[in-house]
């Protein structure tokens, strides 16, 4: 199974100038833990609910600073035909709880460890229904 088979489409973009209001505000109305920073299609970062929590923590003001000033730079990314184990090994291995998806330099999705985790679940299921029907 690959990556395009179980990411997310319906991505939560802001601009680099955008405030971190702003950042705060969307992913409290879209109910998600992150927003992914763009310029048209093109990935330049990406800000969490916890990286507004840490740097808000520091007594700064949520409306004078823009999120490309807070926000993940070096972002790790995959390509939609990424196997999906091949994936979760690499989110494991650089603890990262989010993966975007990037083909062609453009911004095409988000997995996260709730969508593979989703998947590893199924897959364990199948694997002891198979085990059981075997032992009958």
């Amino acid at each position: 199974m690959f990556i395009k088979d179980v990411m997310q489409t319906r991505l939560i973009t802001l601009f680099q100038e955008s405030t971190i209001r702003e950042a705060a505000r969307l992913m409290k109305e879209e109910d998600v833990g992150c927003v992914l920073i763009t310029d048209g299609q093109r990935l330049k970062g990406l800000i969490t609910d916890r990286d507004i929590a840490c740097w808000l923590a520091e007594g700064k003001d949520p409306d004078k600073v823009n999120v490309g000033y807070v926000m993940q730079k070096n972002i790790i990314t995959a390509a939609p035909e990424t196997d999906i184990y091949e994936a979760s090994k690499l989110m494991a291995s650089r603890k990262i709880r989010r993966l975007p998806i990037v083909e062609d330099n453009k911004l095409c999705g988000l997995v996260t460890t709730s969508d593979i985790a989703d998947v590893l679940e199924e897959e364990i299921d199948n694997f002891f229904h198979v085990e059981a029907a075997y032992h009958h």
